[in-house]
This record gives C-alpha cells, structure tokens and sequence, in this order.
C-alpha cells in the first residue's frame, strides 16, 4: 500500500473540526490513502507544530481560528487571495518550505451558488471584521453587490477592514452595538464571528434584515445552533457553513494532490 498523504488541520479549539472526515472521505473518492490529523495548537506553538510536521512528512496543513493570520508569516511564498485577506488557511509543502492559500472565500462562493443564494446588486450584513471575513471578502465584493456593511464589536477593525477593500466596491464597517436604528432592510446577512465556539451569538435586531432576507453562518455544528434558532424566530431562512468547509477543502485538497475531489458525496455523507 502507498504511503499515507499526511495531513493535518491546526487550530484552538480544534476538536471539532470534520476536516479529517472530510478529507478521509475525499481520499476515498480518489483510491488516496489520507492521514489526516487534528491538532490543538496555539498562535505561539505554531512554529513548532509545522516544522514537527514538515519533519514527519506533511503534504498540507489547514489552519483554523486563530491561526490564519499568524501561518501568514511562516509562509516562504503566499497566494493572491492569501495576500488580500492577509491570512492562510491551507499551507502546502514544497521545495523546502509551506506555500501559504486562502481557500475560504473560494470555498464561500461555491457554495452560496450551490444553494441558489445570489449576492449580485443585494445589500450585504456582515458580522465581525476578523481573518475569516477578511477572507471572504474579495470574492464577495467581485461578485458586485448593491453594497457591503462590516459590524463589528471594536468599531475601528471593521472600518480599517472595510477601507482595505474598498478599491474593489461598495463597503464601509460601523459598530456592532452603536448601529442604533439607522441599518435596516438589508438582503443577506454572514455570520463570521467564533462566538458561537463559546455559546454566544452577536446582538442582533431583526430590523436589520428585509422581509425576504437570508442568512448564512460561516459556522457548522453545535457553533451554528444559537444563529439557527434565532433565525427560526422569525422565520428566515439561515444556511450554515458546512459548504463552504467543504467546497474549501475541496481547492485544498486540489492544491495538495493535483486532483479536485467531488463534493456532493461528502455532503450527504
């Protein structure tokens, strides 16, 4: 039998990850042998857990929260939607040193097509100004929305955020709980920050949203369950990000091996 592809997702909290299912499973599809490993890590044990696992062999690494923008810098060379967010999320091993991806924006917009959940000329919330916004961003704003809002907790992340990309569209970033009466009527919103690790969910106003509105959580599992049932208040509907880990670790898995797996059977897995 072929030695293992190994693999490995880093992050903190990381026990929750389906990453090495859905890789196992990928590997499946393709007659790949996958060794893939979740590893509890934090930004100061970074380097030491990837120089471990380039030692042992590693092909690829996923990065999870909060890792993405401290991977950046142990990258010998980093992609252009990499360079935009100013976070990796997939490394790959080559030539000596880890090639630095982003993967989620690309992943995002597979599957917002997948469900039908369409972006252009709409009025776009997002929630949190953090790395996985900012990679999800550019991607988003190509797709031309009617315009972009950036809430955040701390009112100046989101503004800094929203005047990087404001090269690329409509955008501006505001504060999460000084927003008063004055955000209304908006299409879709994006759920992007960790509180649902903890439990916890963003203040929300209902007037926020349109009649029609969607939402979408970047989160998946027991971290989507507060956005999910606040949406079934009030009857929206609301996706979580189970597709975009999946369409995400689709490119990656491609970046690693050469070879993109399908999707939908891992989904329904």
């Amino acid at each position: 039998m072929a030695k293992p592809l190994l693999l490995a997702v880093l992050g903190d909290p990381v026990e929750h990850s389906l990453s090495p299912k859905i890789h196992s499973a990928f590997g499946e599809a393709l007659g790949l042998n996958v060794d893939y490993r979740r590893i509890q890590t934090s930004p100061d044990e970074l380097p030491d857990r990837l120089r471990q696992l380039s030692d042992a062999g590693a092909v690829g690494v996923n990065l999870t929260v909060p890792l993405k923008a401290a991977g950046i810098r142990l990258c010998q060379s980093i992609d252009g939607a990499a360079r935009r967010a100013r976070a990796v999320n997939t490394l790959h091993w080559q030539d000596g040193g880890w090639s630095g991806h982003n993967t989620d924006g690309a992943g995002l917009m597979v599957d917002l097509e997948r469900r039908q959940l369409r972006i252009t000329g709409r009025r776009l919330l997002i929630l949190g100004a953090g790395g996985a916004t900012a990679g999800i961003l550019d991607p988003l704003l190509a797709a031309e929305p009617a315009e972009v809002l950036l809430l955040n907790r701390t009112p100046q992340r989101a503004v800094e955020l929203a005047e990087r990309f404001a090269h690329r569209g409509p955008i501006e970033g505001a504060g999460l709980e000084e927003s008063g009466d004055s955000i209304q009527d908006f299409d879709v919103l994006i759920q992007a920050t960790s509180a649902g690790h903890g439990g916890q969910l963003p203040p929300l106003r209902r007037a926020w949203l349109g009649r029609e509105a969607q939402l979408y959580d970047l989160n998946y599992g027991p971290a989507h369950a507060g956005l999910k049932r606040w949406a079934e208040a009030f009857d929206l509907p609301c996706h979580d990000g189970l597709g975009m880990l999946v369409g995400q670790a689709a490119l990656a898995f491609k970046i690693w091996t050469g070879r993109r797996p399908p999707m939908e059977p891992v989904l329904e897995q």
